[in-house]
């Protein structure tokens, strides 16, 4: 009884600490943003107040949205809306902020979800066949790729498979997202995919994927690479670890050698990658949303960045903060589920 309430309250103190960490991460984060926010050169009054605003009308404007107090009670004002949940309005839509990001999350995370799920599954699938069988024609063509998804940048492979796909065999549309009034399919999440079956609109499910297939498979190529690599050396490297060789010598089964002990024990590096690559999500679609016109989280972030759109630079600096360091916390947390010896260190 004693030792399961120590293991209770280790738990309870390691997940207090992460979410303390977690905390002023994303503390420090918005507190560097509001600083370099308020000393660049651009005037968040001028551009709230229009090019064309008299020297007059600037100043109204700039005391109405507090930047002519001093920059700690700036701080502290950001601060307090921040807690109440109030990120402020955009220079560019007029609206909340808050309003904008959940009008164009979902689209990213139908994006990002579907795109993330592929690569990570077919990633480990192919690095495990690349590492157990190393020698045959397989391996070429995964080699090929391997380079490919490496060499290749983003908007390249993008823009390519907008030419071929779409403009020569017009398989595909070349750009935008599913299209709801077109269809009278009604928005519930403002995911295409999902808003389809949610609804029974059946028969339009292979529209919503026509309009995922280029976008996701721009992030499928760049990201697949890295996880089929990583998950091979990964594995090969636990196939030559002692343990594995007496395993043999006591004719233990190959297939459960490999795909239950090394496999095990060779996946949390790669979990780290994936955990990485999920944290950047919100940020690493930013190309592929202005490529294909995708109205999502990252064409926002575009469009906000090119107008200093502070407040909302404000914003999805937080966002991306927030996911960035749950996802990695979350990793932590998996870790010992992957490897029980880190379990029983802990």
């Amino acid at each position: 009884m004693t030792d399961r309430r120590e293991r209770t309250g280790s738990r309870l103190l390691r997940l207090l600490t992460s979410l303390a960490w977690i905390l002023l991460v994303v503390w420090v984060a918005v507190s560097v943003t509001f600083v370099l926010s308020r000393i660049v050169p651009a005037d968040p009054a001028r551009l709230a107040a229009g090019l064309d605003a008299g020297p007059e009308q600037v100043a109204e404007v700039r005391a109405e949205m507090g930047l002519d107090q001093p920059l700690a009670v700036q701080y502290g004002r950001y601060l307090g809306d921040l807690l109440t949940g109030d990120l402020g309005r955009s220079l560019q839509t007029r609206q909340p902020v808050i309003d904008d990001l959940l009008t164009a999350l979902p689209a990213s995370l139908e994006l990002i979800l579907a795109s993330y799920l592929i690569y990570a599954v077919i990633g480990i699938l192919a690095g495990i066949a690349w590492a157990y069988w190393p020698r045959g024609p397989h391996t070429l063509l995964l080699r090929f790729g391997a380079v490919i998804g490496v060499a290749v940048p983003v908007f390249w492979v993008g823009l390519v498979l907008q030419v071929v796909f779409a403009g020569k065999l017009q398989w595909f549309p070349v750009a935008g997202n599913f299209d709801y009034e077109g269809t009278g399919v009604p928005k519930v999440t403002g995911m295409g995919l999902v808003d389809t079956a949610l609804t029974g609109q059946l028969p339009l499910i292979g529209e919503a994927l026509r309009t995922l297939t280029l976008p996701v498979a721009t992030l499928v190529v760049t990201h697949l690479a890295v996880t089929m690599t990583l998950m091979r050396s990964s594995l090969e490297e636990q196939l030559k670890r002692p343990y594995v060789r007496t395993a043999r010598a006591r004719g233990v089964k190959e297939r459960r050698i490999v795909f239950v002990d090394a496999l095990r024990n060779s996946l949390n590096p790669v979990v780290t990658m994936l955990g990485l690559q999920l944290g950047w999500s919100l940020g690493g679609v930013v190309i592929v949303e202005v490529i294909f016109s995708w109205p999502g989280f990252g064409r926002y972030a575009y469009q906000a960045f090119s107008a200093f759109d502070y407040n909302a630079i404000m914003a999805i600096t937080l966002l991306s903060t927030v996911v960035f360091v749950t996802v990695n916390a979350l990793v932590g947390m998996i870790y010992p589920m992957l490897d029980p010896r880190l379990k029983e260190a802990r």
